[in-house]
């Protein structure tokens, strides 16, 4: 259809328009506690009341019912009651569509803000994997010989490096951050983002376009960045979008092994971690998260197969 925008598009649009739109459309702030022991592991779907019994303090409540002195309900799998002097205001209702964690917050705003930590610092990863690829892979590729040899050799010897062994090791040598968490998985991403931008380069140097741009008097850095990688751009299209699916879900590994942000900063990952223990009575704390992980890499990866049929369309023949 004349006007559609292609699919590799509307998913990206689809995911900065989530992650743009989660302060608005979470129902709470992700780190509210209202009442931990009375809206912990809340099932999805429940339908609850808050009681405010003073300006500070909030009881998240189910099964209220009006008595003749005041207010019947349960809580925390007991059943209480509370004198309607005792409470401030009338029962705000509540409703947890995805369920409550350990804290009694709700999932909804947790896997929201989770999915846009998640997807920011898969992004700015691969930002940094492209960075650091292109740099190394185009020095290789274009000049060649020694420079082609040493840069190749180093990325060979970062590669026989175990990347679990570089993740333990910098989680036991410094704080967890977010920072130092997109350092690490973009700093060990790269080097297959390299091999690939070296193969292009060398494929394109001795090109007609290339050798014009030399014989005009470009200097090498002008002749990569305006004439060689712009042919490669489709192919670093595809590379990316299938490096940002990988690191989502390495964040999200990472995250639930422990190693991503500290708390309060919450990620899917770490919502997966704090359910783990309880997957049994509470397995939606680890299922919504699973859920917005799978959906994303299954459209990252979907943009990245389209991008792959735009590049290299099937021939009429």
């Amino acid at each position: 259809m004349r006007g559609r925008l292609p699919g590799p598009v509307r998913v990206l649009l689809l995911l900065l328009l989530f992650v743009t739109a989660a302060p608005l459309a979470a129902p709470r702030p992700p780190g509210l506690l209202e009442d931990s022991a009375g809206a912990r592991y809340l099932p999805p779907l429940t339908r609850a009341h808050a009681l405010r019994v003073d300006p500070h303090h909030v009881r998240i409540v189910t099964r209220l019912r009006a008595t003749a002195d005041g207010w019947a309900f349960e809580r925390a799998g007991r059943t209480e009651a509370l004198p309607a002097a005792a409470v401030a205001g009338p029962p705000e209702p509540r409703f947890y569509l995805l369920g409550t964690d350990a804290l009694g917050r709700d999932l909804v705003s947790q896997v929201l803000f989770g999915a846009r930590r998640s997807l920011g610092i898969a992004a700015l990863s691969v930002a940094l994997a492209l960075l650091l690829g292109i740099a190394v892979g185009s020095v290789a590729g274009y000049a060649g010989g020694a420079w082609d040899a040493l840069l190749m050799r180093g990325v060979d010897a970062l590669m026989s490096i175990p990347r679990v062994l570089i993740y333990l090791l910098c989680a036991a040598l410094f704080p967890p951050s977010t920072l130092l968490l997109v350092l690490v998985l973009g700093g060990t991403t790269w080097t297959g983002l390299a091999r690939v931008v070296r193969a292009g380069m060398m494929s394109i140097r001795r090109t007609d376009l290339a050798l014009q741009a030399r014989a005009l008097g470009s200097r090498p850095l002008r002749v990569v960045l305006r004439h060689l990688l712009p042919q490669m751009g489709a192919v670093l299209a595809v590379a990316a979008s299938l490096r940002f699916a990988d690191t989502l879900l390495l964040e999200s590994a990472l995250s639930l092994l422990g190693l991503g942000p500290p708390p309060p900063a919450v990620s899917l990952g770490a919502i997966m971690g704090s359910g783990r223990d309880v997957l049994a009575e509470a397995w939606w704390v680890v299922a919504w998260p699973g859920i917005a992980i799978v959906a994303a890499v299954a459209a990252l990866r979907a943009a990245a197969a389209d991008l792959f049929r735009l590049a290299d369309p099937p021939s009429l023949s």
